[in-house]
């Protein structure tokens, strides 16, 4: 294999086991765009945790630290779409999907496989979701515990839409984008890059893409290099296995269950593909109980919804499973201390980049 995607993926990262995780590569061309700000990304990436040269770009690094070098680097230049921008920067190749998409067949065959390979590069929740017609959907979210994530949000949207217009071209435009995060004054960026069917508050990110697109051919492809490549991240993908905390997946399935309305044991084991005897006996074993990890999870998903959307408290609570809204705010007291209305109002909003 081409050694420029050999590096040392079974090293362990610097953070605990169970932390969520991405590649350094992630920040490419960071430090270039803030150079280009007049900024100097040193502090910056000081202040999130990060050394201020990351080394091999696919060395593990902590997502949330991700996340706050751009939150920060969004309010150091005041540019609220600094995020989107980021997005459009760096190397989309020099990595094993980056690889194992340009030499795809088609596009259609390169976004299946990035979604089933995504824990190569990092663990945040993404699927490839087909639907009527031939059309396809890329959806993603970030872990439940992480808030701030808007920044991050726009830098995956702009890297998937540039990773797309590889093979579609410059001009493209999805047939659709849905974000998680509320609508800011300004949408002018987002309207530029994506054209005009732009919707937030959505209940997670996504990207929606038509047949017609999902059948180009990617340019230059390389069968050979994509067999390669595609069996090099199945082994990767096995090996990381047994280092993910099983806490993280749980916790995502009941994001997901308390999305489509039924959250009880029996549909959260469902979603893992277990009965509900053997995730209540995961759940003993991590020391922990389902309505713990579920109250944490409500939790968790409220204070981000508070914070970085704009949706009404009725719909939060609905989100978060409570059907009447009086029993969620009696929750959120708990919670925070306060009523979710006096938290909305002290919050900052996190989809302004200047203070």
């Amino acid at each position: 294999m081409n050694e420029r995607i050999r590096p040392d993926l079974n090293r362990l990262p610097d953070q605990a086991i169970g932390e969520h995780r991405v590649r350094a590569l992630s920040l490419s061309g960071l430090g270039e765009l803030l150079r280009e700000y007049g900024v100097d990304h040193r502090p910056i990436f000081e202040e999130a945790g990060l050394p201020p040269d990351h080394g091999d770009d696919l060395t593990w690094m902590s997502l949330e630290r991700l996340v706050n070098a751009l939150t920060l680097a969004a309010r150091v230049t005041g540019d609220r779409f600094f995020g989107l921008k980021h997005g459009t920067r760096g190397r989309f190749t020099a990595n094993p999907l980056g690889y194992l998409m340009a030499n795809s067949p088609d596009l259609r065959t390169g976004l299946r496989n990035f979604a089933r390979f995504q824990p190569v590069l990092s663990t945040n929740h993404l699927e490839f979701v087909e639907i009527a017609g031939g059309v396809g959907r890329v959806e993603f979210c970030y872990p439940v515990t992480m808030p701030n994530v808007v920044q991050m949000t726009d830098f995956v949207l702009m890297r998937f839409v540039t990773r797309i217009r590889g093979a579609a071209g410059s001009h493209w435009r999805p047939v659709s984008v849905g974000l998680m995060h509320r609508q800011p004054a300004d949408i002018s960026e987002y309207e530029r890059q994506l054209g005009s069917r732009i919707f937030f508050d959505q209940p997670v990110n996504s990207i929606t893409i038509s047949a017609a697109t999902l059948a180009l051919p990617m340019p230059n492809a390389d069968p050979q290099l994509f067999k390669l490549v595609k069996r090099y991240c199945e082994e990767e993908v096995e090996r990381q296995k047994s280092a993910n905390h099983p806490l993280n997946g749980i916790r995502e399935a009941m994001t997901r269950c308390l999305q489509q309305g039924g959250f009880g044991p029996k549909h959260v084991a469902k979603e893992l593909g277990l009965t509900p005897s053997s995730l209540h006996r995961r759940l003993k074993t991590e020391g922990t109980s389902f309505l713990r990890l579920l109250d944490d999870t409500r939790r968790c998903l409220t204070h981000r919804y508070l914070m970085e959307s704009s949706l009404k408290l009725t719909d939060i609570a609905a989100r978060v499973g409570y059907s009447e809204l009086s029993a969620f705010s009696r929750a959120a007291r708990r919670w925070f201390g306060t009523s979710p209305r006096s938290f909305r109002r002290k919050a900052p909003n996190f989809n302004e980049a200047a203070p």
